[in-house]
């Protein structure tokens, strides 16, 4: 089906493309409805997305043209908003996209505008057989086209581009396994679903029409309930699935395929494979989001398999469920050390499967989660959430008073030498200095309170069998602003750092709405004058307060700022700017 959308925005034409193009579409973009006009004839569309406003005609307009020609086009409107919808009614348009639009979203409206009813292709040479199955089909509101060969199957599926094939296997000029082979190995078929209804009913049998690439298989005679309920479930598990990719792995084609059913039904995207072998070079080539896999099986075992993985350094988080019959306490125990995730002891019901799918796959969402959010809250927000999650207080504000060092470090000059520089220049300037500069306020278990557009703000709380805050936060900003030199070499840009350090009490705790944002950070006098002292440090110095430097004593040797003046302070103070810093005694 030729579909085209109206649109100079790549990322509309991409998320459309991606659920269509797989089933056999084509799916062009333009960008205006004139030279939608100017190439009906070489297009013809069967269907055409129009945006609730186009640059160079109205809605309403281009629908009549859609409708116009000898062999008229669905149309589609794609809406920002669902007031859009009734935009999409006014103009009487056959379907309604909101953007932004899942896969599922657009294949069904394309069903619903270019084809009323689900289609199924029935094949068996048997006029009985037709006579008795397609009206079942029928009542339950299926269309049906019916062939009587597999040769006949594979020509009306390749053109007719059915939602379902049922299929004998005893059938002249290509029986149903061929037919199976043939629509699996198409590339624009091989989503469809495949049911063989046959009256070979022996476990060989089965094992050949799954091992053929067959979804279900049913032995005749078929209750026609029973019939009614596998095709309901090929049909609705037929639309090409978003979730994520899982690789199941095990040598019988009939375990693989009850597995593989189970999941695919649910909407992942799975991919088989019949030895560990196989399964690691589909690991490397399509980085499942899980593995399954059995765990005796020849050429490479399901144990071999997860040592391969974990060896691995882009494949060694995928989490892996072994499938065993195997239930002692020292094969689990096995299975654990190996790095297997979770075990499931056969046989097992494909409920229990799912369920523990859906469980590990949480697990590891859960676990990515927690390390992407790293990078976005500080250690101390971290910590104070999963003690609050811990003790079930997620709404309780919870905050104390401690001494700490604040170290406040800043960039001189920066913000009118930003304004010569191109965003994308300023942003990867900041990005590699701050690459430099957070690991070392991290060496000395600082924790990075905020980022200030340029500045860092970090907090050197007590740590257990480390030296005092005010000595690490010292050592930290002499490392930072010994950095600096070999930062700067062979860049355009030198830039030149001030860090200010205070030491005092402060509160810290959770500061923000009890339900909505909340952030975990420092407030208090210590705060504000640290931040004072950095803008009163020399240009690449360490400028440290009294109560830091009392706290450094004869380790530190400092030169000494009097009658420093400090924004809101009333009287004149001290500052000393750390020159050397005498390592701890062994």
């Amino acid at each position: 089906m030729n579909i085209v959308i109206v649109s100079d925005e790549p990322v509309l034409a991409a998320l459309t493309r991606r659920p269509l193009e797989p089933l056999g579409h084509t799916v062009t973009a333009v960008s205006s409805v004139a030279e939608l006009e100017a190439r009906l004839g070489e297009l013809a569309p069967r269907a055409c997305l129009l945006p609730r406003r186009l640059p160079d005609r109205s809605l309403a307009d281009t629908v009549a043209l859609l409708r116009a020609g000898a062999e008229p086009a669905a149309a589609i409107v794609l809406g920002l908003t669902t007031a859009d919808r009734a935009v999409a009614r006014d103009v009487d348009a056959d379907g309604f996209l909101l953007v932004p639009f899942s896969d599922a979203e657009v294949l069904d409206v394309f069903g619903t505008t270019t084809r009323a009813k689900r289609l199924i292709v029935v094949a068996d040479d048997s006029l009985m057989i037709h006579r008795h199955t397609v009206p079942i089909l029928e009542d339950d509101g299926y269309e049906v086209v019916s062939a009587y060969d597999g040769e006949e199957a594979v020509a009306l599926a390749r053109a007719k581009r059915p939602d379902l094939v049922i299929t004998d296997v005893e059938m002249p000029k290509l029986d149903g396994y061929g037919v199976c082979k043939a629509l699996k190995s198409d590339p624009s078929m091989a989503h469809v679903p495949v049911l063989i209804c046959s009256s070979l009913g022996e476990a060989t049998d089965l094992e050949r029409g799954f091992d053929a690439g067959a979804d279900d298989y049913l032995v005749k005679p078929v209750i026609p309930e029973e019939l009614s309920t596998r095709v309901r479930a090929l049909v609705q598990g037929s639309l090409p699935a978003s979730r994520e990719r899982v690789l199941v792995v095990d040598d019988s084609p009939a375990q693989r395929h009850y597995v593989a059913d189970c999941l695919a039904r649910q909407g992942f995207v799975v991919t088989t494979a019949e030895n560990g072998k196989i399964a690691l070079e589909k690991a490397q080539q399509h980085r499942p989001a899980l593995v399954v896999s059995d765990y005796e099986m020849p050429v490479m075992t399901g144990f071999e398999l997860v040592h391969a993985l974990r060896r691995d350094p882009e494949l060694r988080q995928i989490p892996v469920i072994m499938l065993t019959a195997r239930d002692s306490k020292r094969d689990m125990a096995q299975m654990r050390a190996a790095g297997a995730s979770a075990y499931l002891v056969k046989p097992f019901s494909q409920d229990k499967c799912l369920a523990l799918v859906e469980r590990t796959l949480a697990e590891r969402r859960l676990m990515a989660y927690k390390e992407a959010s790293s990078l976005f809250i500080s250690d101390g927000a971290r910590a104070a959430a999963e003690d609050r999650a811990l003790r079930g207080e997620t709404l309780a504000f919870r905050a104390d008073q401690r001494t700490v060092a604040v170290m406040f470090s800043d960039l001189v000059g920066f913000t009118p030498m930003s304004v010569n520089m191109t965003p994308s220049e300023l942003i990867t300037l900041l990005n590699d200095y701050f690459d430099v500069m957070c690991p070392i306020v991290k060496q000395h278990n600082g924790d990075i309170d905020k980022f200030i557009g340029d500045a860092i703000m970090a907090i050197y709380d007590e740590v257990r069998g480390q030296p005092p805050p005010a000595v690490r936060a010292t050592r930290a900003a002499l490392a930072m602003q010994a950095a600096m030199p070999l930062f700067n070499r062979d860049r355009a840009i030198n830039l030149t750092m001030r860090i200010g350090i205070n030491t005092g009490p402060v509160i810290r705790g959770d500061l923000g709405s009890r339900v909505v944002r909340r952030d975990y950070t420092v407030i208090g006098d210590t705060v504000n004058q640290a931040n004072r002292y950095e803008a009163k440090c020399p240009p690449g110095e360490v400028l440290i307060s009294a109560s830091t430097r009392a706290v450094l004593g004869d380790r530190a040797t400092v030169r000494e700022l009097a009658g420093l003046q400090l924004k809101g302070v009333a009287t004149p103070v001290t500052g000393y700017v750390v020159e050397a810093l005498a390592e701890e005694p062994e």
